[in-house]
């Protein structure tokens, strides 16, 4: 699925290689700031405004929200689906202090030096330009402001026990992210790309999170990365370009399943994080 960004940057398409299936969705809607936001909370003070940018189905903006207040925070997602989510979600939740809409990174719609704090999770590594976005962040920071970023290093990733069919899927997956203009190594080259952007005082950090730390945990990973496997963003494309044909990838959604009854099975994501404070 291309995301289309004519709204807002007519020479602009970008394509979300995780994309939006059922699964994925709910598997990032689970997310909270106390495990994926961990790095960034001690920056965060009530009162502040601050955007999260890329916010997704909005499970971390919801708690953002509620440690900010009575400050504000402004959740933008190029995707109208996913706002549509995260702004239901606040709603179920009684926040009431946060508000969404559909905006790309490289045209935040707000002024100049107008926001406390901006977090961004998973989301540059999926971006052809960017230093473009996070000059974009820059700008809008209030001077001493601060941004939380926390990106993926699939050079990272830990997974077990390891199979042909398991270890060409992320190889498949890491050529589909490359192919659409990300960065499967944003984690360890956000620093860089944070200097280039204007940012000199920085921090950084690295973490795992574990996608089976529990039986039902691992099942339900499994069943995402199967579902995933038969997703348009996957299937359709690994099949245009060649790399893959509907068999091979029936196989390795098949085989995750079989992952997730594994007694032995172990998944843990590698993240890169940095702190980056306006000057």
């Amino acid at each position: 699925m291309t995301l289309q960004c004519d709204d807002f940057t007519p020479h602009r398409k970008e394509h979300y290689t995780v994309g939006y299936c059922q699964e994925m969705t709910d598997f990032f809607q689970r997310r909270r700031a106390k495990t994926h936001a961990a790095f960034f909370l001690p920056h965060l003070r009530a009162g502040m405004t601050l955007l999260d940018a890329g916010c997704g189905p909005g499970g971390i903006t919801a708690d953002l929200a509620e440690l900010v207040a009575p400050g504000r925070v402004i959740g933008v997602d190029v995707e109208r689906t996913q706002v549509d989510l995260a702004r239901a979600l606040a709603a179920s939740r009684g926040v009431r202090s946060a508000s969404f809409q559909v905006a790309s990174l490289y045209e935040l719609p707000l002024p100049d030096c107008s926001v406390d704090a901006v977090f961004l999770h998973g989301v540059v590594e999926h971006l052809k330009e960017p230093v473009v976005a996070l000059k974009e962040v820059r700008r809008v920071l209030k001077p001493g402001g601060v941004a939380g970023l926390r990106h993926g290093d699939w050079g990272g990733f830990l997974f077990a026990p390891e199979t042909p069919t398991s270890s060409r899927f992320f190889e498949l997956f890491v050529r589909l992210m490359i192919h659409n203009g990300g960065d499967p190594r944003s984690g360890r080259n956000q620093i860089a790309a944070l200097r280039e952007a204007g940012f000199t005082r920085l921090q950084a950090s690295a973490s795992h999170d574990c996608w089976t730390s529990t039986r039902e945990e691992t099942r339900g990973t499994a069943r995402f990365l199967a579902a995933y496997c038969e997703s348009v963003e996957f299937r359709d494309q690994a099949v245009a370009l060649g790399i893959a044909d509907h068999a091979a990838i029936r196989e390795m959604s098949a085989a995750f399943l079989a992952w997730g009854e594994d007694p032995g099975a172990f998944a843990a994501e590698a993240w890169g994080e940095a702190v980056a404070w306006k000057d």
